[in-house]
Formats: C-alpha cells, structure tokens, sequence
C-alpha cells in the first residue's frame, strides 16, 4: 500500500476521505494548522502540523515520503468581503503553492486536488462565479507548471454539493434536516436553483480512482440526480413523511446564482452509485426519521 500525504484531513471531505485511505490500507499523514481540530480525523491518520513556513513544509513533505498527495485543505467564500482576501489568498494559493513546490522537490509524482464547478458560471469553460473559485482556477494554473516543468501527474476533481454523515458545515442537506429536526423554519430563495448533490461515499471512491491515474486532468464529480432546491425539499419531506418548515422567497438569489449546474466531462473510470433517495434515507435515519 501507498503513503499518502492528506492536506484538509480536519473537515468533512478531508476527514471522510482519510478514513477511506486507512481502510485500504494506506499510510495517511495528515498536514494540519496549528490548534486545527482533529475530531473529524481518523485516530490512525499521522498528523504533521505546518507552522506556516515554506522551509518547514518541504521538511515535513520529506519526512512523510509520500507516494501521492491529496489537497483537500481550502477557504470557502461564497462572496467575499475585503476582510476576505487575505485569508483567500493564504489558504487557496500561497500554501497550495508551498504544497507544489514541496512534492516537486521531494519526487512526488501524483496529486489529486479539488476544484470547484463554481469555476464554470453558467456552464462556460471558464467562468468563475466567485474569487473563491477563482483561487481555484489560480492553483489549477500552478500546479499546470508543476506537471509539465517536472512531471507532477495533477488531478483536479471538481465538486458542487455535498452531503453525507457527520457533516458539521452547515451546509445545505444537513440544514435542511436539522430543521425538520427542530422545527425552525429556514429562510430560503425561491428555490428553483438546479443541484446536483454527491455523496461523502462517491467523492471518496473518485479520490482513489484519481491516485491511479497516470496523466493529468480536470474532471467532474457529479451526483446521480439533478433537483431543484424546492424539490429536494419535497424529496426529503417525502422520504420522512414529515415537512421541512421553510420560508420561500425569505432571501432572494444571490448575485451570480448558479441555477443550472456545471455538466463537465466526468472522472474516466468514476460514476455516482450512491443515489439520491439512499444518502438521503440514510442522514434521515441517523437522525431519528422514518426513511
């Protein structure tokens, strides 16, 4: 099996995606900030902790020896304010850079990093819908050096929405639920945006195709089902015979709201089995709902 460097390993992707590494097998060592939490990382992953430096990372890079590297480790904005920029900046391109240099220096052959379909606005080849996905465009344009100037195979999965257990986001299907749970109405747009959720499961499963990868490429990684926001609330009502308080129209559309979603050609190999009504029955189950 494969040593495995995991940057990202405190969140919901990184943490379920380290899980499935050790299931297989592989030696994970997990890059982490000083004082991240470590409640959504595995007890068997290896933690490195980066105090920030270039220096210290390429000694940490060697010191794990890695076969391949996952980057999972991001700054999310969906529109950012000037306080922003700064943090955008250290987390999506300064370190993601000291990342690169570092696997080049250190022989590291494969990288598998994510993307955003928010880099395709309105489904055009590249159109960021935000600065957020712009810093991920910025670091697939790096990590393009890196792959040609010293044979970096470089594998971006691009995700929309996500879902699956054990997510502390905030994010839109464990919102959703929750106020099923508590009965607190959410104040939602009116809902005709089009999503494509993808499971925790599937995501991971790409994860582990991409490392086997021996060329470089950009690809989507889509769920099974597109749905409109007011119809996934109408799945899950369905699903746990009970509504979801929500009040429609109670925020308006964002600026550059993606109402259709990116359709990109997907990961060769890679295709969603996890369906919707199954990842939704499961988090319905796990929080005390008939599915």
């Amino acid at each position: 099996m494969s040593r495995i460097l995991l940057t990202g390993g405190s969140g919901f992707v990184g943490g379920h995606t380290a899980r499935g590494l050790l299931d297989d097998g592989h030696e994970v060592f997990a890059i982490l900030r000083p004082g991240a939490g470590t409640s959504d990382l595995d007890p068997r992953a290896q933690v490195l902790v980066h105090d920030g430096a270039t220096e210290q990372l390429h000694d940490l890079v060697r010191q794990a020896s890695p076969d391949a590297a996952v980057h999972i480790a991001s700054k999310f904005v969906a529109a950012h304010a000037p306080g922003d920029i700064d943090g955008l900046v250290e987390s999506n391109l300064r370190f993601g850079l000291q990342l690169l240099d570092a696997l080049a220096r250190a022989g590291v052959e494969r990288l598998v990093s994510f993307g955003t379909a928010w880099q395709h606005y309105e489904t055009e080849a590249y159109r960021p819908v935000s600065l957020y996905a712009a810093t991920k465009q910025a670091f697939e344009d790096l990590a393009a050096y890196y792959a040609d100037a010293h044979g970096l195979k470089f594998t971006s999965l691009k995700l929309s929405d996500t879902y699956g257990p054990n997510d502390r986001r905030g994010k839109l299907v464990s919102a959703l639920i929750r106020a099923m749970s508590d009965g607190q109405a959410l104040s939602l747009s009116p809902g005709a945006q089009v999503l494509n959720p993808v499971h925790i499961d599937d995501v991971v499963e790409a994860v582990r195709i991409a490392l086997a990868r021996d060329s470089s490429g950009a690809f989507a990684v889509r769920g099974a089902e597109e749905i409109t926001l007011r119809e996934l609330v109408e799945r899950l009502e369905h699903l746990a015979r009970r509504p979801v308080p929500v009040e429609w129209g109670a925020r308006p559309y964002r600026d550059r709201e993606v109402m259709t979603p990116w359709r990109g050609a997907p990961l060769p190999g890679w295709s969603p089995k996890v369906g919707l009504d199954a990842g939704l029955g499961a988090l319905l189950r796990e929080a005390g709902h008939a599915a």
